[in-house]
């Protein structure tokens, strides 16, 4: 009975070495405004790895802070995770700011990446400063590092005054903040401190500066932390544990991207001039339906983003008013107001300056639509009269269907295409789906067109 007992201890021996060698670390990128496709992503992420048994999670975390995500569940689920959340505020010049300080707060292990900057805790939601007060921030803050073990008095200052941190290499605490290092909005450079990895660790604000992931895991290695299941021993091998690197997927990719104020942007003015481009010609495409798309994901863009409206509809004005001047062929006033009121309405139309794009492409992109409108489209409609003239003469004669009423003008689906038609005159609003013959192209570019089956109209 020994001897058996014996070869089973020497069987299971091997085997648990192999098990603790092969550990799983989950690597989680928060990258960006803490919205809720990001928010669910990684709440979903960190009760995936409970259930899978990791050995650790660690969530690299980069954010300016939350922007309508559920940030209260998230620390939530870090508190009551059996698996040690570590979180790493990097690469180099990465930031936990916002709501980024609470998520950071709430991890079992924080690490800094050189350069990494930790602090300004208050707006709590960047798409609504008034949320949260910096009272109910500072005393969120101030139970976690009471949970942790850490410095309530340096989390408190980052809400109440804005205080930070920058992470630098060992053996330069108070270092002067490097030129290039760009500090939140109203951010007060005296509040904002260097610290190497003891000076964090003896404060209590940090455990380690690492410039890698790779580095934060090598120093994992012995911690002992304090997790819903208890007392857990990190032991963890950067080189033979198994990391797994856990990403958005395609769809949560989508709408986290969509929530970027410069991709917002982008969407809108491409998806706009898209559009009255399409307008501008006599059929409409699938470049068209096209720039309908690109404008409900810039749309929803914007639904997620604080704006003030009056800002924006002053934009869309401008753009209105551009392509009114095409229209009439003017080329005055109206284009010279347009471009004025597109760059004013674009430029202020983002209440929070974290969440604004870059002037500059604000400038290029005003310039840009006025060069589409005034020059570009000007010399496209000067073209497009003998090209719709050839086009129009291969539906001529041919009987399309009505897509949208004409009423007098709608559209047309003939020849394989959508046409600008006008109804005869005198019929009155012809219905969807009424049989219609194409007569020839008018001076407007719209096709003329008489009706083939008389029952499908209403005089109006």
């Amino acid at each position: 009975m020994l001897l058996l007992v014996g070869l089973l201890a020497a069987l299971a021996a091997p085997a648990s070495a192999q098990a603790s060698s092969t550990s799983t670390v989950d690597v989680v990128e928060a990258v960006g405004v803490l919205d809720d496709p990001l928010t669910d992503f990684v709440i979903g992420a960190i009760e995936q790895s409970n259930l899978d048994g990791s050995q650790a999670v660690v969530i690299r975390l980069d954010t300016d802070g939350a922007l309508g995500g559920d940030i209260d569940r998230l620390v939530d689920t870090i508190e009551s995770s059996d698996v040690p959340v570590v979180v790493y505020v990097g690469t180099a010049g990465a930031r936990a700011t916002g709501a980024g300080v609470r998520v950071a707060a709430a991890a079992h292990v924080l690490a800094l990446a050189p350069t990494g900057l930790y602090g300004v805790a208050h707006p709590a939601d960047l798409g609504d400063p008034g949320a949260r007060t910096v009272g109910e921030v500072a005393s969120d803050l101030e139970a976690l590092a009471d949970a942790r073990g850490r410095d309530a008095d340096f989390l408190v200052d980052a809400a109440e005054s804005g205080a930070a941190v920058i992470a630098v290499p060992d053996g330069e605490t108070g270092a002067p903040i490097a030129d290039g290092t760009e500090l939140p909005e109203g951010t007060d450079p005296t509040v904002v401190r260097t610290l190497d990895e003891s000076a964090l660790a003896e404060a209590g604000i940090a455990d380690i500066v690492a410039p890698t992931i790779q580095q934060v895991l090598a120093a994992l290695g012995g911690r002992e932390v304090v997790t819903n299941a208890g007392d857990v021993v990190l032991d963890v091998d950067p080189v033979t544990a198994n990391v797994r690197f856990v990403n958005l997927d395609l769809v949560q990719r989508i709408l986290h991207t969509a929530s970027s104020p410069t991709l917002a942007y982008l969407l809108l003015l491409a998806g706009a001039l898209t559009l009255f481009f399409e307008v501008f010609q006599p059929g409409f495409g699938v470049s068209g339906f096209s720039a309908i798309g690109v404008l409900a994901l810039g749309v929803y863009s914007v639904a997620v983003l604080p704006i003030q409206p009056l800002w924006a509809v002053i934009a869309v004005i401008g753009l209105l008013l551009l392509a009114y001047d095409l229209a009439i062929a003017g080329l005055s006033w109206p284009s010279a107001v347009g471009t004025l009121a597109l760059g004013a309405g674009s430029i202020n139309m983002w209440q929070i300056p974290q969440l604004a794009p870059p002037t500059w492409l604000i400038v290029v992109g005003t310039l840009s639509a006025a060069v589409f409108f005034i020059m570009m489209m000007t010399s496209v409609l000067r073209a497009q009269g003998n090209q719709a003239l050839l086009g129009a003469k291969a539906v001529e004669g041919k009987v399309g269907i009505v897509r949208s009423a004409l009423g007098p003008e709608g559209h047309i689906f003939v020849g394989g295409a959508l046409w600008r038609a006008r109804a005869p005159q005198g019929s009155g609003k012809v219905r969807t789906g009424t049989k219609v013959r194409v007569l020839g192209l008018n001076d407007s570019l719209t096709l003329d067109v008489e009706i083939v089956d008389d029952t499908s109209t209403t005089k109006v």
